[in-house]
């Protein structure tokens, strides 16, 4: 034991404590490998956004639903499509790859011939003339086939009507309407022939006599 004593100098002690701090350290430093760090060993609310790096967060990061529309700045959005639109074009006057057109015509005596559709070359023209007489023709390409019928709205038959054109083209300006101050409901086909696209048109008019103006309606839709 007096040898061991007279060789523990300062200096000898201070080397061994360095040499157990050194091992110990290297133990330790070698238990915290790969992946050894799970999130049992994180303390609670341990990672603060300060220790985020930027842009470290994914897309694939993300859980799925994990973003709800509570937590969406909406003035960051961008204008949505309208909701009008009925097909994957965005174009709102179209349905299924057809167009649907609008028609929408009033008048009185001194409104003169008004074009009130222009669909796959098929036109309507329509007129309000004295006596609140309301004329509607049609017009399409030469080969084309017209067939309309019409009738009184509140069902009578006395008035009905029918228009038919086996090649439009050589026959323009069918008359769509008998001369009648009641409404009329109607229905007119197009057909165009091999290649050509059809055309549909659900239609009302009516005539109003002795009062405001205006004195001739023709409104409805067609598709083509």
């Amino acid at each position: 034991m007096k040898q061991i004593r007279k060789r523990l100098t300062y200096a000898n002690v201070m080397s061994s404590i360095a040499v157990f701090l050194v091992i110990g350290g290297a133990t330790a430093f070698a238990a915290l490998g790969k992946n050894t760090v799970g999130s049992k060993q994180l303390k609670k609310n341990a990672v603060t956004t300060a220790k985020i790096k930027n842009n470290a967060v994914t897309t694939a990061k993300i859980k799925k639903g994990a973003v709800t529309g509570a937590k969406l700045n909406l003035a960051t959005i961008g204008k949505v499509p309208s909701a009008t639109s009925a097909d994957s074009a965005g174009n709102a006057n179209t349905v299924g790859g057809n167009s649907v057109v609008a028609i929408n015509f009033t008048g009185d005596a001194t409104t003169g011939p008004t074009q009130v559709l222009n669909l796959n070359g098929f036109t309507l023209t329509a007129t309000c003339s004295a006596g609140e007489v309301l004329s509607v023709v049609a017009n399409g390409p030469g080969g084309s086939r017209l067939e309309s019928v019409s009738a009184e709205a509140a069902g009578g038959n006395e008035n009905a009507n029918q228009a038919y054109s086996e090649n439009l083209g050589a026959n323009p300006n069918v008359e769509l309407l008998s001369t009648d101050d009641d409404q009329v409901v109607g229905n007119t086909q197009l057909y165009l022939g091999s290649g050509g696209r059809n055309v549909s048109i659900t239609w009302q008019a009516e005539s109003f006599g002795g009062i405001p103006s205006p004195h001739c309606a023709f409104t409805g839709y067609a598709i083509g």
